[in-house]
């Protein structure tokens, strides 16, 4: 019976997909890498976890022996952590020749902006990628947000003795299922960025395209691509032909940020409930201002194809009928 190791079990989309996967297959012993010591009885008894390690994403050695143990690895702890995938990697690399071996890998379609333009507006003539098109996948690189990891993971799956599977979500929103409070990265940026300037920016007149998706959407998606995995006797394709891009709804970022404004707003986190336009270098540093630059557009063809659909509310509704994104 295949075992499972599961690294980011405390973050948003592993406090669901552990649930999921005691739900789908309880049959599958799972194994967690946690750094939390205060949840054991949750994982144990709530999500019915086998095997609970402790130890953090910088304890290369431990990584490597879990790996090494396991039929299939799932890692939505980091998508931008490249020594983690390389540690998991060379565990893989270890295990016996011939056994199957399976490694899913979430990252980010952050990878997937047209840095062409970088003025806030949208522009028609802005990349569309297709993941059902393996020459837009060939184009992933190191140089892209979630580029590193990814370029480890294509690259280990190459050689075919590792069945890779690589999930990119869009900017994913919502609530942990556990008891360690967790929510998407583009909560969490848009917070910082609320922090530091003092207010919700957008850049310019915030018509660029941002594709964001609710955590219910991506974890049945996560299980079908396991299954998949499951049912496959060896990778099937390239490991361009095992890559799916998933997504929820187009948003212009002045909606987003008019949408964030008010709610930090009511937290007291910002003075004002109204967003700015700023320009480029008005927004400061980091992802959010690299993402709010430009359009982000893509099409899920391939994704599609295996069974992925997105029927959760939109980024701005959802937002709007919280009262807090702490």
């Amino acid at each position: 019976m295949p075992s499972i190791l599961l690294i980011g079990v405390t973050g948003l989309i592993g406090s669901h997909l552990v649930l999921a996967l005691k739900e789908k297959h309880p049959e599958l012993p799972v194994t967690v890498l946690v750094r939390n010591k205060t949840i054991d009885t949750y994982l144990s008894e709530t999500a019915a976890v086998k095997r609970i390690v402790h130890g953090s994403f910088d304890e290369k050695d431990k990584i490597v022996a879990l790996a090494k143990e396991h039929d299939i690895v799932i890692n939505v702890g980091s998508s931008w952590d490249v020594p983690l995938s390389e540690s998991i990697v060379e565990g893989l690399k270890q295990q016996p020749e011939g056994k199957k071996r399976t490694l899913i890998h979430m990252s980010g379609t952050g990878n997937f902006v047209d840095k062409r333009w970088v003025d806030g507006a949208t522009h028609a003539e802005a990349k569309v990628w297709d993941d059902n098109n393996p020459e837009d996948m060939k184009l992933i690189n190191p140089t892209m947000l979630n580029g590193g990891p990814d370029t480890v993971v294509l690259n280990h799956g190459k050689d075919g003795k590792t069945g890779t599977y690589i999930i990119y979500p869009s900017g994913v929103y919502g609530e942990a299922a556990g008891p360690i409070p967790a929510h998407g990265v583009i909560q969490f940026v848009y917070r910082e960025k609320a922090k530091e300037l003092g207010f919700v920016p957008y850049i310019g007149e915030g018509t660029a395209v941002f594709n964001s998706l609710h955590i219910k959407a991506v974890i049945p998606f996560v299980l079908q691509v396991l299954d998949l995995a499951l049912k496959d006797a060896t990778p099937q394709g390239s490991v361009y032909e095992r890559c799916f891009l998933i997504g929820g709804t187009e948003t212009k970022y002045k909606d987003i940020a008019e949408a964030f404004a008010e709610v930090l707003y009511n937290e007291g986190v910002i003075a004002s409930p109204v967003a700015k336009s700023v320009d480029r270098k008005g927004a400061g540093e980091g992802e959010l201002p690299m993402l709010m630059s430009s359009d982000m557009r893509f099409v899920s063809n391939r994704a599609k194809k295996l069974g992925y659909k997105n029927e959760e509310v939109s980024l701005v509704e959802y937002l709007r009928s919280k009262k807090s994104t702490k």
